[in-house]
């Protein structure tokens, strides 16, 4: 019996598209507990035709760990063009824009540009929001009233005296909070009631998902208000998990503006993150035309962000509308002409820029897989830079390494100024193994600051990978979260320099017995395994 296909040659865009993205996220794993249910037929005959594990380790060693064209499937180990026609016919008949927002999404033409430490990071964003003219989506964890604060909320207002669209989705009873025991900081209400008194749409993110029983009739309601079903689709997963509103976080950290930038990192807004006291400088060591450094102040933390010009915007904004339309009922298209402009530049530079968003409940974590895969796959120089290191699978794939593999790896991670009182244990708790088979460990605490940077290098494939994403179990498992993994020889570089400025700040652990031999015998090991998933 003559098996079904669709011949390479009648192809069109969208299922060249369709095909990437079924095979990234095969490859990721998203397809293996069924929760996908159209992409059962697909992925049973790829598993079938292909070498999957030799597939993911190519993916990883040749293209920095994401497939982004449709040319690159007939190199998969394993892969026929007799065998891709017959998964293209099952592809065919899932619904791809669904799979759309599930999978990474890669742009070409970019120009990437990375910022560190509060100064250089608030001066771009107010110059961003003070050059934009047609609209500016933002999206952010916590928006604190404090001097940086009010700087950000001052520049949007202008914007919007301007003309300027303003849609901001924040967590403002997360925000409430405040920090440094001080609730003055927490009163977003009142940079919120300025904003929307001139005009900004304003929603509140700790209200996005509603107790199980009562989404099915919203459902309803979002998709007759025109909320796409892909947007609905992923929240589907969410809402799934949904128990309270601190089981899930919009982590993302992103602004849209005009179409053509997208600033995207790990920075939230306020003094910790963007504080404007210089830094303190050792020397000087420039990347990317900019001073390294450390936070002049103890209350403010090193973090930073990337601006990206180009296409990768439209993909940023894919990803905000599908969450805007699901938390307000206002749906709009973000390939519209206003959104979208098609006569603006498509080409700003040589980045190749992969978005990868994660959520809540997803089938399978592909910012996740992609740290995982990175670890086990390592074949020269890798580091890791982030605040928690309390994900059990990073330390499964850490500690499963032979020492060819370890040998490339070196973390650094603020080991003793830390916000989260589980890290240490964690590391003290895993990392011995690790440590003897060769991953170098650095402490930035040495700095007497916290890193809340969250970016990581692979020289291999000249790529850097950065976002909102802790290697932690609510990353992982129950929040949304956002990334890119940028690729290019001279932007991977000047993040390598920067990189290299923390590394030479922090103290490089050299005696295995700062951790611990025998983690069962330590108190600490048992408070991170209770309190994991609200790490």
């Amino acid at each position: 019996m003559e098996q079904k296909r669709i011949a390479e040659k009648a192809w069109d865009e969208r299922l060249r598209r369709g095909m990437v993205d079924f095979f990234n996220c095969l490859l990721s794993g998203s397809f293996d507990n069924g929760a996908v249910e159209d992409a059962e037929d697909a992925a049973r005959l790829a598993r079938e035709l292909l070498d999957r594990t030799g597939a993911v380790r190519w993916r990883q060693a040749i293209l920095g760990g994401f497939l982004t064209e449709c040319s690159q499937l007939i190199l998969l180990p394993g892969a026929t063009e007799d065998g891709l026609e017959r998964i293209a016919y099952e592809v065919s008949g899932m619904r791809l824009e669904n799979l759309s927002l599930l999978a990474p999404h890669t742009t070409q033409g970019n120009r990437a540009e990375a910022f560190v430490n509060g100064p250089d990071s608030l001066e771009m964003i107010l110059e961003e929001i003070a050059g934009a003219k047609r609209y500016i989506h933002f999206s952010v964890m916590l928006f604190f009233n404090d001097k940086s604060g009010n700087r950000v909320a001052a520049a949007l207002e202008a914007a919007l005296k301007r003309g300027v669209q303003v849609r901001l989705m924040v967590d403002a009873t997360l925000s409430a909070l405040g920090y440094d025991h001080n609730l003055e900081y927490g009163r977003f209400p009142l940079l919120k009631e300025r904003l929307e008194a001139a005009g900004a749409q304003v929603v509140n993110t700790f209200e996005s998902c509603c107790p199980k029983e009562a989404w099915p009739a919203k459902r309803r309601e979002l998709a007759e208000r025109g909320v796409p079903d892909s947007s609905l689709y992923v929240h589907d997963f969410a809402q799934a998990q949904a128990e309270t509103g601190l089981n899930i976080i919009n982590h993302r950290k992103f602004i849209v503006l005009d179409g053509h930038t997208l600033i995207l990192g790990s920075l939230n807004v306020g003094d910790q993150y963007l504080g404007d006291t210089p830094i303190i400088a050792e020397g000087n060591v420039i990347a990317g035309g900019r001073r390294m450094g450390i936070p002049g102040s103890p209350k403010e933390w090193h973090d930073g962000c990337f601006r990206i010009r180009g296409e990768a915007a439209y993909s940023a904004n894919r990803i905000f509308a599908a969450q805007w339309g699901v938390a307000t009922g206002d749906s709009f298209d973000p390939g519209d002409e206003f959104y979208c402009p098609s006569s603006a530049n498509r080409r700003y530079g040589d980045e190749e820029c992969t978005l990868v968003a994660s959520f809540a409940g997803n089938p399978a974590n592909l910012i996740q897989r992609y740290h995982l895969d990175l670890l086990k796959h390592a074949g020269d120089e890798t580091v890791i830079v982030n605040p928690y290191l309390i994900d059990d699978e990073f330390w499964k794939a850490l500690q499963s390494l032979d020492e060819e593999r370890a040998a490339h790896i070196a973390i650094c991670n603020p080991l003793h100024v830390n916000d989260h009182p589980t890290n240490l244990a964690a590391v003290r708790g895993h990392m011995r193994l690790p440590f003897e088979k060769g991953v170098s460990f650095y402490d930035y605490s040495g700095t007497e600051r916290f890193s809340h940077w969250k970016v990581a290098y692979d020289r291999r494939s000249d790529a850097v990978f950065h976002g909102s994403y802790n290697l932690n179990e609510r990353s992982a498992c129950h929040d949304f979260e956002l990334g890119v993994l940028v690729r290019g020889g001279a932007f991977a570089k000047t993040v390598r320099e920067m990189i290299g400025y923390d590394l030479g700040v922090s103290r490089k652990v050299e005696d295995a017995g700062e951790f611990f031999k025998h983690p069962a015998l330590h108190p600490s090991t048992y408070l991170n395994k209770l309190t994991s998933k609200f790490a």
